[in-house]
């Protein structure tokens, strides 16, 4: 053999060699990888876990490329480390461990955080024509990084977003920061925080004028929908409810709020263009659904938003449900003034059958309603009714006039997904024997629902609801629909709806003229769409003249998917006040107070 041969021999050798010792079979590599982080638990954990997410191309046709495992095991160190730093872990160890087994690979990553940067230095200013405003340095002031605190970016970042919002829905809209500076010390564990904003010139809103609907509907009657004046201060927020007022009047598909800044006069006054695109006058939707208060049920709507060329709009309701039926006709014509101005007439009937009554309601009822902004309506009105109900041993008839008074609040920060805000309502009615009523009674009704944010991802929600009649005549003359119970998906989970309540002789339950109910619920909150919820409910529905008054308690565990239509909510309750115990399910949609 020639010593060229010789020499091509040894060297093709060599390569293969080479080859076999960094090419391993592909049938032979485990077909999985498997990533563990110890050392940080809960959102830090989770932070670390999205950063070290496989890259694509390690695993391909569910085989595993080892020699891209362990580039990426190599870079796991850094990727981590960044993960960590939007937590202020700037001095963090981090090791990575790889395993072969002969189905997985195993990397075990585990991460000593170290101590974390905290705020040494705080400079926050602002700047420019707002700068001495009070609603800026009340937001100035509640900034969610304070000194010695951990540097948080993800607060430093909401503070920051936070205080610019505010500064826009002033009538600042040109604000903007002129510094946004964090220096990080890692050796020395500290941060120097600088951020200025200027605010601008204040700018407020102009004359508003209508693209759309001109065709269907008056200038005059489109205009009660506006949330603002000309002069007012410049606010998205005024547009965004201009815009929700004219949906809620179910009368326009699509809704824009066009501010035209290439038009701003001297004064700095903005013109708002509304282009509406108004939906059919006549529409008919039919419905299906489940709520464990009523039931399984078919609902049909029919709704005409233009009655005779006029803005007035009739709408017909049918439910027919297992344990609820009716029938609600309802003609309304909107007044001068606000949005919410109405006069309402409504005739329905109502018939209910639950384990604790039967009934059936007929009834005719005016009423007269005035937004009062702000989220605010007020109304009075006059309802005649005829009740047919039987309750334990109680089989009647009543006729009753009632005139009253309502109330109702509404203000949340967002209208789908709020995390804070609130909402009451308070209604005052009667009526006397001598008018066109066979029993004499007063009744005060009021409930609250409130929402506080704690962190970032837990909220708190508390509800009350109070009641309470002045009679008289005897309870048995009070028809069930204004007697008070307990049970239900709004009232005290756990219990089946109106079950609980005052009893006769024959242990069955009538009710009582008297009602307390609160409920405590914590929700935590998975994404923007789902969220985790722990509650505790109580109330207890009872007699003005009881010595004793018993409370029912249920307590559970639920699941909230918000919709457009609100969340929809499915609880897992159970009595935790009676001996007998059974998770019970609850279905609603909404808010409920």
């Amino acid at each position: 053999m020639s010593l060229f041969l010789l020499r091509l021999k040894i060297l093709c050798s060599f390569f293969f060699v080479l080859t076999v010792s960094f090419v391993t079979p592909v049938f032979s590599l485990p077909s999985a990888v498997e990533v563990t982080v110890a050392g940080v638990k809960v959102q830090v954990k989770s932070n670390v876990e999205a950063a070290l997410g496989l890259p694509p191309g390690i695993v391909r046709d569910g085989q595993v490329d080892r020699r891209w495992l362990l580039r990426f095991v190599e870079q796991i160190p850094g990727l981590a480390e960044k993960a960590l730093q939007p937590f202020g872990y700037y001095q963090s160890e981090i090791t990575a461990d790889l395993k072969e087994t002969d189905e997985l690979y195993r990397i075990k990553v585990k991460v000593a955080p170290g101590d974390p940067v905290r705020v040494r230095k705080l400079a926050l200013r602002i700047t420019g024509p707002g700068a001495d405003k009070a609603k800026l340095k009340k937001e100035r002031s509640i900034f969610p990084l304070k000194k010695k605190d951990v540097l948080r970016h993800e607060f430093y970042e909401t503070g920051k977003k936070s205080l610019l919002l505010k500064a826009v829905n002033m009538g600042y809209l040109e604000a903007a920061y002129t510094i946004n500076l964090v220096t990080v010390y890692p050796e020395e564990g500290s941060a120097d925080i600088e951020l200025e904003l200027t605010t601008g010139v204040r700018y407020r809103f102009g004359t508003v004028s209508f693209e759309g609907g001109l065709d269907r509907f008056d200038e005059s009657f489109l205009r009660r929908f506006i949330s603002f004046s000309a002069g007012d201060v410049f606010s998205h927020r005024e547009l965004h409810n201009t815009r929700i007022n004219f949906y809620q009047a179910n009368r326009f598909n699509e809704v824009l709020m066009v501010p035209r800044m290439d038009l701003v006069s001297e004064d700095l006054k903005v013109p708002i263009v509304v282009k509406l695109t108004p939906g059919p006058q006549q529409s008919l939707r039919p419905g299906v659904g489940y709520g464990t208060n009523t039931g399984g049920r078919v609902s049909l709507n029919y709704q005409n938003t233009q009655v005779m060329d006029r803005p007035d709009v009739y709408s017909l309701d049918l439910l027919l449900a297992e344990k609820a039926k009716s029938l609600t006709s309802r003609y309304t014509i909107p007044q001068m003034g606000h949005w919410e101005n109405n006069l309402i007439g409504t005739f329905a009937i109502v018939h209910e059958d639950i384990d604790t009554y039967e009934t059936q309601i007929v009834y005719t009822e005016l009423e007269q309603t005035y937004g009062l902004g702000s989220g605010k309506t007020g109304a009075y009105f006059l309802r005649y009714s005829r009740e047919d109900s039987d309750i334990g041993t109680d089989d009647n008839i009543s006729h009753l006039l009632t005139p009253g008074i309502r109330y109702y609040q509404r203000t949340y920060d967002d209208p789908l997904h709020p995390r804070a805000g609130y909402q009451f309502r308070l209604e005052l009615r009667g009526s006397h024997d001598k008018f066109l009523s066979d029993t004499t009674l007063g009744q005060i009704l009021g409930a609250g629902s409130f929402m506080w944010p704690l962190t970032q991802r837990f909220t708190l929600h508390t509800r009350v609801e109070a009641a309470t009649t002045f009679k008289d005549d005897a309870f048995s003359e009070i028809p069930a629909s204004m007697r008070f119970f307990v049970g239900g998906d709004s009232s005290v989970r756990g219990y089946a709806y109106r079950s609980r309540g005052p009893e006769d002789e024959n242990g069955d339950v009538i009710g009582g003229d008297s009602l307390l109910v609160g409920s405590v619920e914590v929700e935590y909150s998975l994404s923007d769409d789902w969220g985790l919820a722990v509650f505790y409910d109580v109330g207890s529905a009872f007699d003005n003249d009881a010595e004793d008054i018993t409370f029912n308690g249920g307590a559970g565990v639920g699941l909230r998917r918000y919709t457009p239509i609100g969340p929809v909510k499915i609880d897992f309750a159970n009595r935790v006040s009676e001996s007998h115990h059974g998770v019970r399910v609850h279905l609603s949609v909404g808010f409920d107070i």
